[in-house]
Order: structure tokens, then C-alpha cells, then sequence
């Protein structure tokens, strides 16, 4: 059943108008006491937020999932993105919103930060990291002068915010960056890996063994990249090959059965036609009937 996800401007003040302000700040506990410590799904249609929690814990929901953390964490929302939050009752920490159009403009050029603001990013703190009381100070200085100057803020601001969210990009994101870029290359190793023993109908521990991962973080990594688990990658390798030695090989049905490593031509012919939607007799004469054969 679809849930509709209400768009609010600030969290449960649902209006369409476009307020005044270009910069906002409050408690976290200002809002989310009201509502018992759990900001529902929602999403904002033109805001950008940054949520700072100084002290306490909780879960937030990216990506349609439920992530726990513990303070001190930075968490950045932008426009049009579902999310979510629970909060344990001794949060501190503060949100800052603002208009979403004005901020990420303005932001330097930077390898991999526009594509890292275009989503919901969770980002703990280490406390022993040089840059972890730096961005701490900045965005309590940020929340201050918001409060203060009201819809005025001080010209500093903007810098502040695009210093902080640099800071925490690099601390965060290059990490995540570094990341995708591993698992681009586990899923290029992969590849290669199923091509090479596809026959052999070796299991998915094997292929996560071999690339020194857990078969989740394998899958979670071919999802990612492929946009399906590994085991319908290896089952799509295997229909490749039949396909092609149906319609060219010029050999029989059981001899392909062999070929790919199924001592069962019924078991074969099942297993293509589950995932080709058609048995492999009718699969290679439609397509030899196509090439005018």
C-alpha cells in the first residue's frame, strides 16, 4: 500500500508559501518533544538542512532505512528527499534549514560535493579527529547567529556554512567517495569472476570469499552498481551463454544442457525458462525464424 510522504516547509507545518527567510535555526528537542522524540517521514520541497547533534542518540531514515547513531554526528538533508528521525529524550544538537537554492550555488568547485549534497548524508564525528571540534564550534556559531540576527543574518555566514560543509565532506564523503570506488572495482573483479566460472555454478560464498567480503556487502555492492543481487547476475550469465548456443552453436538442447554445466536437461530447460520466459525449443526457433533461418 502507498504511504503518501507529506512535503512540509518546516516539519509539520504544512504550507506551500515560500517564507521571508533564507536561513532558519532551533533546538532539535524544540520540535521533536512535541512530536515524542520521532520526526515522521516527511520531506521538504525547497529546503536544504543540516542537523547537528551535540549529545544523545537515535536512528534516521535515509534511504528508506534506519540508521542508529550516537553523538557527535552531522547530518545533511536536501530538497525532496524522504527522511526521518528518533531521537533519545537527552538530545541536544540544533537544526539549521535553509533555502536549498541558495546555499549549494555558492558552494566551491570540489571533486565529488555536488554529487555528495544530492543526497541525505549521515556523518559521525570521531572525537579524536582534528576537524571534529572545529566543525562542532563553526556550527554552534552558525546557530547563534541565526538566532541573533533573526532574518539578517552576519555576511560571515554563508562561509561558515560552506567551510563546515566542506569540512565534514572531506571527514565523510571522500570516505564515501573512496569507497564507491572500491566496490567499482570489486564489481569490475566480479565480472570478470563470473565470466570465468559461470559453468561451474559456483555458489555467491564463493565469489565473496574470493573478493575478501561478506556475501552482503557483495550483494549490497551489486545492487548498487547493477541494480540486482549477485546470484541474478551469475543466472543472467548462464542465459547468455545458452541463448547464443542455441541460436548459433548448432548443437542440441541436452549438448548445450552440458556445455553449461547442468547434468539435467529438464532441470536446464526449467531453469532457462524461468528466467527467458520460454522453454529453450521455442526460444530458438522464434529467434532463428527472426534471422530467417
Amino acid at each position: 500500500m502507498n504511504t503518501r510522504v507529506p512535503t512540509y516547509a518546516l516539519y509539520g507545518e504544512d504550507t506551500a508559501e515560500i517564507p521571508e527567510f533564507w536561513v532558519h535555526a532551533e533546538s532539535i528537542a524544540s520540535r521533536s518533544r512535541l512530536h515524542g522524540w520521532e520526526i515522521k517521514r516527511h520531506r521538504h520541497a525547497c529546503l536544504f538542512q543540516i542537523l547537528h547533534i551535540r549529545h544523545g542518540k537515535g536512528e534516521a531514515l535515509i534511504g528508506g532505512e534506519w540508521h542508529p547513531f550516537t553523538a557527535p554526528v552531522v547530518i545533511v538533508v536536501p530538497e525532496r528527499h524522504e527522511h526521518g528521525f528518533r531521537f533519545s529524550t537527552d538530545v541536544d544538537g540544533a537544526v539549521i534549514t535553509l533555502m536549498s537554492k541558495r546555499l549549494p550555488a555558492r558552494l566551491p568547485a570540489h571533486k565529488g560535493i555536488a554529487e555528495w549534497l544530492s543526497h541525505p548524508r549521515l556523518t559521525e564525528m570521531p572525537t579524536d579527529h582534528p576537524d571534529t571540534p572545529y566543525i562542532g564550534e563553526t556550527l554552534n556559531r552558525i546557530e547563534g547567529e541565526i538566532t541573533q540576527a533573526g532574518n539578517s543574518p552576519s555576511p560571515l555566514l554563508e562561509a561558515m556554512l560552506i567551510s563546515t560543509l566542506l569540512l565534514v565532506f572531506r571527514m565523510g564523503g571522500m570516505t564515501d567517495a573512496m569507497e564507491s570506488g572500491r566496490d567499482q572495482v570489486r564489481f569490475e573483479q566480479l565480472t570478470t569472476l563470473i565470466n570465468d566460472g559461470f559453468r561451474s555454478h559456483r555458489p555467491v560464498t564463493f565469489y565473496a570469499r574470493e573478493l575478501g567480503v561478506s556475501v552482503t556487502h557483495l550483494n549490497r555492492v551489486a545492487r548498487a552498481i547493477a541494480g540486482k543481487p549477485v546470484s541474478r547476475l551469475i543466472a543472467e550469465r548462464i542465459i547468455s551463454e545458452a541463448k547464443r548456443d542455441l541460436v548459433f552453436a548448432g548443437i542440441t538442447i541436452q549438448q548445450v544442457a552440458d556445455g553449461l554445466g547442468f547434468e539435467d536437461q529438464a532441470y536446464f530447460s526449467r531453469f532457462f525458462s524461468r528466467h527467458a520466459g520460454l522453454s529453450p525449443a521455442r526460444y530458438r526457433d522464434r529467434e532463428r525464424t527472426l534471422l530467417g533461418g
